[in-house]
């Protein structure tokens, strides 16, 4: 079975996750050649990090103060392998994940599975724990559940050459939001498909992702550029939250977005606490890449300004009961 693939992670601050990613890494049934972390800080004495199981790169950038597309694109140019999956840094995946990764792994195809916030992972958390404690499981629905069935770059594996073919993430991005929306439009136009597999991964929740008004500066900027480069707006249930609330210029479509106001200190800690009210006239999510339903079909990318929202999935969680059967599924399939 073929094992040579790389993992790249990147990490600032959040270090008790990374020695979480580690260790689960390590206790995978087929763990990766390397891991290749890539910190967006100065060296310290955590950027020494080793493993007895795989091989670990440290690599930097430090040009400002988040630079996620340039840290992505390094892990990536760094890796020894064609064969790459990027993971978040506090992901915590099936131990099964990477074997069922490389037995449907196509060049053409990005593979990702389902990704499950969490709303505590703690230092030294397992997979084991997690998948045998639903109430910390975050099930939501609604606007806030949209990204779901949709790409997202917390866990995807792809090939280095596949990825250098596009351009990587456009470093034009900076900071948070749309760059992962700009790199899926890209691989959408280059006929990239999705592929979701039936297996989870855990994540840290963060409720700000639902209304992320502690980064509009970033995400006016980011959809300006989107705008000019495709011809329309991304994120728009963002952006109509935003409307709704005031902080951006309702006619963005013809006049271009721009800020009329900041979020109070009050606001943004609201939405960091997941405390806000979400409007029912927000705009749907343009969304560039459709997945598979589940069952692991594959399907072409869809167009995104043809895309619906998908519908609520309130049984995205798994249980501890069922999650061997799934997996073994995957793999005899």
């Amino acid at each position: 079975m073929h094992s040579q693939f790389s993992v790249v992670t990147i990490v600032k601050n959040r270090t008790h996750q990374l020695t979480n990613l580690i260790a689960n890494l390590e206790r995978a049934s087929q763990p990766p050649a390397e891991l290749i972390i890539v910190w967006m800080a100065p060296p310290s004495d955590k950027s020494l990090m080793q493993s007895e199981v795989f091989t670990i790169q440290h690599r930097f950038v430090t040009s400002e103060e988040l630079p996620i597309a340039q840290a992505r694109n390094k892990g990536f140019a760094s890796a020894s392998h064609d064969r790459v999956i990027h993971l978040d840094v506090d992901c915590l995946c099936h131990p099964q994940l990477f074997e069922a990764m490389m037995k449907y792994w196509q060049d053409d195809t990005i593979l990702t599975d389902n990704v499950i916030p969490v709303r505590l992972l703690e230092d030294g958390d397992t997979f084991e724990h997690l998948a045998s404690a639903p109430d910390l499981h975050v099930t939501t629905s609604g606007k806030s559940n949209m990204h779901i069935n949709r790409f997202q770059s917390s866990v995807f594996g792809l090939s280095k050459q596949v990825f250098e073919d596009i351009g990587g993430f456009d470093e034009q991005y900076h900071g948070f939001g749309i760059g992962d929306i700009d790199f899926a439009t890209r691989c959408h136009a280059a006929g990239i498909k999705l592929r979701r597999l039936d297996i989870s991964t855990f994540i840290q929740h963060r409720a700000n992702y639902d209304f992320p008004i502690n980064h509009l500066l970033d995400i006016v900027t980011n959809a300006n550029l989107f705008k000019r480069k495709w011809g329309y707006f991304p994120a728009t249930e963002w952006l109509g939250e935003f409307v709704a609330h005031g902080y951006v210029n309702a006619d963005f479509e013809t006049q271009g977005l721009a800020i009329r106001r900041m979020p109070s200190e009050d606001e943004i800690y609201a939405a960091l606490q997941g405390v806000h009210d979400i409007t029912d006239d927000a705009q749907p999510y343009n969304r560039p890449l459709a997945d598979n339903d589940g069952t692991g079909s594959v399907e072409h990318m869809n167009s995104p300004e043809h895309v619906n929202s998908p519908e609520p999935d309130n049984n995205v969680a798994p249980r501890n009961k069922n999650a061997t059967q799934q997996v073994s599924q995957i793999l005899t399939a």
